[in-house]
């Protein structure tokens, strides 16, 4: 392991040294306009507060633009994040809906509550969003996506310890700038989506209106088990000839975005958004990895090894207390409903000083199931209802001093209350090896959230095309939970009846840093260095069986040392980045699902986040982009992580030879293209694009149940335009070659469940779309 870090260490400093010769080369040669032919794959972001070419901007920093998103087929944030290095994006993560698994450089959060929160941030048009309720956003009208790697606790505050992920959505204009595209593909797929400006007043008055919709069938069959095997003494579910009682995996979804901009005169702007998803998708596609004789019998609930299909019927039963035999019905979709209205306010105070205001207000609600076994035993079943409600303020004054300095003051504010709330079932008993003491019981836990920031960004100019970085930023932290455990009839809950109106609080402060230096040795040549730091706020953990477990935990801090280059070479044909960092992983925190120092008694129930221990992270990474020849082009990524324990609490089951779950040590995407000149008939590109990650695990405590094989999936692609390029046609296929695969896993192995689940992947699908544009 050490040796490939000294590896790609060295190659790093080589490629220092040969992007620099090849520099001056082509500064003495002078490129001139032939270098401007390529600037298309530079895009414009503001990861730094302001306008800078993303090779001009001194952070490990991925740019996607909506051309580029479209060229990759990519239809929502999960694709998009997963093209940049050392990034792991995965939806449906744990079995808990469409709630999304997001880590940069072995750091984030896999635990949708919103009382955990997130290790990547999450941005929509420059609004945090708080909970990872929904957050696999469909990219109906995006103009750009920025993947920032590593801490932004200066840039984006708290709970961007690993990163962010920015999406931009396109604003309203002059120009109709519209479109309509309609598609069609396998499991009966349909997509709609399109998007046009609208000019209320002529030089000040613009809306911009988006809308999307795609559905489709699932791609796991829940069969019914009596009919399947034969064996009817247990009854049977099946509603007609053949076995099939439902699906998994299919898709049902519908969001819409509308956004008015004023500009009253060249100093002022104002964007106003409202934006809507309502998702009736259903329940994320399992399989059973595990049984016991303890709850299965005889039965063998585990089906072929690649074969789309389980035996879950949603049906929970009870086998203890008032509600002992009586069967009730589990989700078998996951309703979402969300909807936010942000206002951005721009005035320009002066030549050289600006202010905005960044006011939102968002509000979600879902419901799912959440079940350990995939089967119709009843083992843990879980029901879960999250109600959040959010309102952000940001105020930023940016402003400069001359040549010599550019800064930015501001100020955060975020409130969130939710409420997170349902039924939880574990007739196997509260006891090591289940029988006694079953489990049935209603719970509503509400949380209320504060955070205040105050933070101040400058770069220092003191020589020609030499700047350096100092940011600070200041926050403090507050949460309020209150635990409630009833019984079915809404009374006392006769075991839990302690966490009843049980309050618990946590607070907390924090000041993050950032410091670095970059140069730039030529137009296309600029190395950078910094030391920054971020956290991941602490709370209480919101799922306690006992008041015992009821208990706060620390935030965990990450301090990152970063020193990288960005290039353009061969007249510009060729983009080549690269950064290779160090991180300081303190406090680390964690799902464990065993907990008996906090237990009343060994092997009690226990879902506890908590602080395990420290760790250090190592790696490298690198992205190209090349035209080598007109219309023929290839862009590429690759990362390489190195996650190190170097402390641990022992009681939590984790020891140093383990790693984080959703950090393969190696992550890699690639895609070729080439746009075939037809003439008057326009142009025909064929592209093919490769998506690769190592090993990963799907548990804190890594077991080989848990831990998921590398895979390399593979798609293409084939698109005609037209000469005028208002008329596109596409047909596309993801998955290739039908690879069987499992994105992440769901597992209570310990007692008294003895059960696991994998989360499959989707088969090959094609689809045909065509597009109609209107400048």
């Amino acid at each position: 392991m050490k040796a490939a870090i000294h590896s790609a260490a060295s190659a790093l400093v080589l490629s220092f040294v040969l992007c620099g010769t090849a520099q001056a080369q082509d500064d003495e040669g002078g490129a001139g306009g032939e270098a401007d032919r390529f600037s298309s794959n530079e895009i414009v972001v503001t990861a730094q507060f302001r306008e800078q070419s993303v090779q001009d901007t001194p952070i490990a920093i991925s740019a996607l633009s909506s051309e580029m998103l479209e060229q990759k087929g990519v239809g929502d944030i999960v694709g998009a994040a997963n093209l940049a290095p050392n990034v792991q994006l995965s939806s449906n993560a744990g079995n808990f809906g469409g709630m999304a698994a997001i880590f940069i450089r072995g750091v984030g959060q896999a635990d949708p509550h919103f009382a955990v929160e997130p290790g990547v941030g999450m941005y929509v048009d420059d609004v945090y969003f708080g909970v990872l309720t929904g957050s696999v956003f469909e990219l109906m009208d995006v103009d750009r996506v920025e993947v920032l790697r590593g801490p932004q606790g200066t840039l984006a505050g708290k709970n961007s310890i690993g990163g962010s992920v920015k999406l931009f959505s396109k604003r309203p204009g002059p120009t109709p700038d519209g479109f309509i595209e309609v598609g069609y593909g396998s499991r009966n797929s349909i997509l709609g989506r399109g998007a046009t400006n609208v000019t209320l007043a002529e030089g000040s008055l613009y809306a911009r209106i988006a809308m999307g919709a795609k559905y489709s069938e699932g791609y796991v069959d829940r069969l019914d088990y009596a009919c399947a095997t034969g064996d009817f003494s247990g009854g049977t579910q099946r509603l007609g000839e053949d076995c099939k009682i439902g699906e998994q995996g299919g898709q049902q979804v519908f969001s819409a975005r509308g956004s008015l901009l004023w500009t009253p005169n060249d100093r002022i702007e104002n964007l106003l958004v409202v934006d809507g998803t309502r998702d009736r998708s259903q329940n994320p596609a399992i399989k059973t990895l595990m049984q016991s004789p303890l709850w299965a019998g005889a039965n063998n609930y585990i089906t072929g090894p690649e074969d789309y299909t389980n035996y879950e019927d949603y049906l929970s039963v009870p086998t203890g207390g008032s509600s002992a035999g009586v069967t009730f019905t589990m989700p078998d979709t996951t309703p979402l409903d969300a909807w936010g209205i942000s206002n951005t306010f721009e005035a320009e105070l002066g030549d050289s000083l600006n202010f905005t205001s960044i006011t939102a207000f968002r509000s979600s609600k879902v419901t799912f199931s959440s079940l350990v076994d995939g089967t119709p035993a009843s083992i843990l079943d879980q029901a879960w209802t999250l109600d959040h409600e959010q309102f952000t303020q940001e105020l930023r004054l940016n402003g400069a001093m001359g040549d010599i300095l550019d800064w930015t003051l501001g100020g955060y504010y975020y409130k969130a209350n939710g409420t997170s709330g349902g039924r939880v079932n574990i007739p196997g008993g509260l006891v090591v090896g289940g029988g006694g003491l079953e489990l049935d019981i209603l719970f509503r836990d509400p949380v209320e959230t504060e955070s205040k920031s105050v933070f101040a960004h400058t770069v220092w100019h003191p020589v020609d095309r030499v700047n350096f970085t100092a940011a600070i930023r200041y926050t403090e932290d507050s949460k309020d939970f209150t635990f409630n455990r009833y019984d079915l009839d809404g009374s006392e809950h006769p075991v839990l009846g302690p966490l009843l109106d049980y309050a618990v609080a946590y607070e907390g402060d924090r000041v993050d840093y950032r410091l670095g230096a970059d140069v730039e040795w030529s137009p296309d040549f600029m190395t950078y260095a910094q030391v920054s730091t971020g956290y991941k706020g602490g709370g209480v953990n919101p799922r306690p069986f006992f008041t015992t477990q009821a208990i706060p935990y620390e935030p965990e801090t990450l301090t990152a040392y970063e020193a990288g280059f960005k290039s353009k070479l061969a007249d510009g044909r060729v983009t080549l980045n690269m950064a290779a960092f160090f991180n300081k992983y303190n406090d680390f925190q964690a799902t464990l699902l065993l907990c008996d120092s906090i237990s009343p008694f060994p092997g009690a129930p226990c879902t506890q986040s908590t602080n395990v221990g420290d760790a250090e992270i190592k790696g490298v990474e690198a992205e190209l982009f090349m035209e080598p020849v007109d219309g023929l082009t290839f862009d590429g990524s690759v990362g390489y992580l190195d996650f190190e324990y170097t402390s641990v609490n022992p009681d939590t089951g984790i020891t140093l030879d383990m790693t984080n779950v959703y950090t393969p040590e190696w992550t890699a995407a690639a895609g070729l293209q080439y746009a075939a000149d037809l003439g008057g008939s326009g142009t025909l590109t064929p592209r093919v694009d490769l998506s690769y990650r190592s090993r990963v695990e799907g548990d804190a405590v890594n077991t080989p149940l848990s831990s998921l094989p590398g895979r390399a999936l593979l798609s293409a692609k084939l698109t005609w335009r037209s000469v005028d390029e208002d008329w596109e046609a596409q047909a596309s296929v993801t998955n290739l070659t039908d690879k069987f695969y499992y994105n992440s896993t769901f597992l209570r192995d310990p007692a008294p469940y003895f059960a696991a689940v994998g989360i499959v992947g989707a088969p090959r699908t094609f689809m045909f779309s065509i597009k109609r544009r209107f400048d």
